[in-house]
């Protein structure tokens, strides 16, 4: 009989852990995925960052062309004006160029023809005292002389108009290279930010469906949380209906004992005769009869069990760290706790306080909370208060007390930066 409650028992035991350890195992893989998911966002926003400064930098760059174009525009337009004015001063020059020119030469065919040359002579010798020649040799003198600047002026002015005109074409084609090249460099900038554009495109795209993936592993797990929860009732509840057949089985197996009074027949022991003198018989004596009875009645009391209370699926959350709770918790014989919202908003709330790393003084008056510096969300920081890694509480075991609570019904978790808080109630 014994041996057969124990074999209910290890199957009963048996059927429960081929239970709990899929639930477990499966809490461990998604958090695994999300934990994945989370790495993936993570790298993809960082490339959105990298690909938006890049973006920005062209803008900038773009603009710095726009504006150098600007101001190569107004200096053409200048040099344009300048280029105007040059063409006037230029036909100014031409003007009394031309008038030089013709005077040079009127003067060139006077000498030539009318021999100019021997009256300035026949001016000298017919001067009427040195005096008078000196004064006549000196008027000439500045006759030749003015002649002589006339020519140098000539020959100057020619020089100044084919200097201005090189400047100004030479200007003029260092403004029109400048904007050629820069129209260039605004080109193939223009380009590169379209293409940069694309990329942004798609790694918004990659960002989106990596954060649709995770959405969807979350709601996976708990839709998976649920149906193994209800596969756990269900294997229960036909563990139960199995253990009955087994049990009355065992008490009509039980054998009734009763005891049959036992009584002992009476002897007579008669000694050896002796003979004596008196020839008195020697009388017979009689031994004792010992009537006893034992009566030992054994009745067998069948074992009441109290009925197991079907476990009810709690209010769940896509939350890491409370679908690793619940998995523990229910791997060690406890039933699921709730998400709490409200729990969740004053958890957050004070990890938000915790940023630098400092526990507030009243946590140790506290038995609804418990907090986890630098480690990660789900079964890493579920664990790690599970086995009081890195921990530390008055007692040596208060976090995985609080884990373990049996009394426990609905928790709420919060987060800031590498911070984790939890609160129960």
């Amino acid at each position: 009989m014994k041996n057969k409650k124990l074999t209910v028992l290890i199957v009963g035991l048996v059927s429960i852990a081929g239970v709990m350890t899929p639930i477990t195992s499966m809490a461990e893989t998604a958090d695994k995925k999300i934990e994945q998911q989370d790495k993936e966002i993570s790298a993809l926003k960082e490339k959105q960052k990298d690909v938006a400064s890049q973006i920005t930098t062209l803008e900038e760059e773009i603009s710095s062309i726009y504006d150098e174009g600007i101001t190569l525009n107004r200096q053409k337009t200048d040099l344009t004006k300048k280029s105007e004015e040059l063409k006037k001063d230029i036909a100014a020059l031409d003007i009394r160029i031309n008038k030089r020119t013709e005077a040079i030469q009127n003067q060139g065919r006077n000498v030539q023809v009318n021999g100019q040359g021997t009256q300035m002579l026949d001016i000298i010798l017919n001067s009427e005292s040195i005096s008078d020649a000196v004064g006549r040799v000196q008027a000439i003198s500045s006759i030749i002389n003015a002649n002589n600047d006339l020519v140098k002026q000539q020959k100057e002015d020619k020089k100044l108009v084919e200097t201005k005109k090189s400047d100004i074409q030479t200007n003029l084609d260092a403004v029109e290279e400048a904007t050629t090249q820069l129209e260039k460099e605004k080109e193939n900038l223009v380009a590169k930010q379209a293409d940069l554009n694309m990329l942004k495109a798609q790694v918004d795209s990659e960002t989106s469906g990596a954060e649709n993936s995770k959405n969807k592993l979350l709601k996976e797990q708990q839709e998976a949380l649920k149906t193994q929860l209800a596969n756990q009732e269900k294997k229960k509840e036909e563990k139960k209906v199995a253990a009955k057949p087994a049990k009355e089985t065992a008490k009509s197996e039980t054998p009734t004992e009763t005891s049959t009074p036992k009584t002992d027949s009476t002897e007579t022991v008669t000694p050896p005769a002796t003979t004596n003198d008196s020839n008195e018989p020697t009388p017979t004596v009689p031994s004792e009869s010992n009537n006893e009875t034992n009566s030992n009645n054994q009745e067998t009391t069948p074992t009441t069990e109290t009925p197991e209370v079907p476990v009810t699926p709690p209010a769940t959350s896509g939350d890491a760290t409370f679908q690793a709770l619940n998995a523990l918790r229910t791997a060690n014989g406890l039933n699921p706790v709730s998400w709490d919202a409200g729990l969740a908003a004053t958890a957050s709330s004070r990890a938000a306080i915790m940023q630098n790393y400092q526990i507030p003084s009243d946590h140790w008056n506290r038995g609804d909370e418990v907090i986890a510096f630098m480690f990660a969300p789900g079964n890493s920081v579920i664990m790690a208060w599970y086995n009081e890694t890195n921990m530390v509480s008055p007692s040596g075991t208060g976090h995985r007390d609080w884990e373990m609570n049996p009394s426990m019904t609905r928790v709420g978790f919060g987060y800031a930066g590498d911070v984790i808080v939890g609160h129960s109630a």
